[in-house]
């Protein structure tokens, strides 16, 4: 009985205490430790659209490139524009987001993403039109990115 009472505690505890969220990039650390995020809303790999927060369950997500929106405490919105990554979220209640590479909105010529090869080609599936572009500009940076780093060495 004892021990019913205090998984059914730990569980509301768990579950009204909200995420703790670690984002990194290699070049960016976007959150760490922050328990200001309440959502994350992402789009996976696999093509489908998820959501985490304080009551979802624990997973791990190969992330399609494109972008994040996190839900901040007090309604504001940050979208971050990324290549592709992992997030998990763990038993703690603890959201792990390693993305390969992000950008914040002011950091992207989008003049430049827009004149690029990658949006005259046709979108693969059936998505929206918001989508087909942001998934244009992720694999867009992804190619910068690749064709950036040969040309360091």
């Amino acid at each position: 009985m004892l021990g019913k009472n205090l998984r059914r505690l730990f569980a509301e505890a768990v579950k009204s205490e909200g995420l703790v969220v670690r984002m990194h990039s290699p070049t960016w650390t976007i959150f760490h430790n922050s328990t200001e995020v309440e959502t994350i809303i992402f789009e996976s790999l696999d093509g489908g659209r998820g959501i985490v927060n304080s009551q979802f369950m624990v997973f791990q997500t190969t992330l399609n490139p494109g972008v994040i929106e996190v839900h901040l405490k007090g309604g504001t919105i940050r979208k971050i524009v990324h290549v592709g990554g992992v997030l998990q979220k763990n038993t703690d209640n603890s959201v792990d987001c390693a993305l390969f590479e992000a950008f914040a909105k002011e950091d992207l010529d989008w003049e430049s993403l827009k004149k690029s090869d990658v949006f005259s080609q046709e979108p693969v599936g059936d998505t929206s039109t918001e989508g087909d572009f942001l998934r244009k500009v992720g694999f867009s940076l992804r190619d910068d990115i690749v064709n950036s780093s040969a040309s360091l060495s």
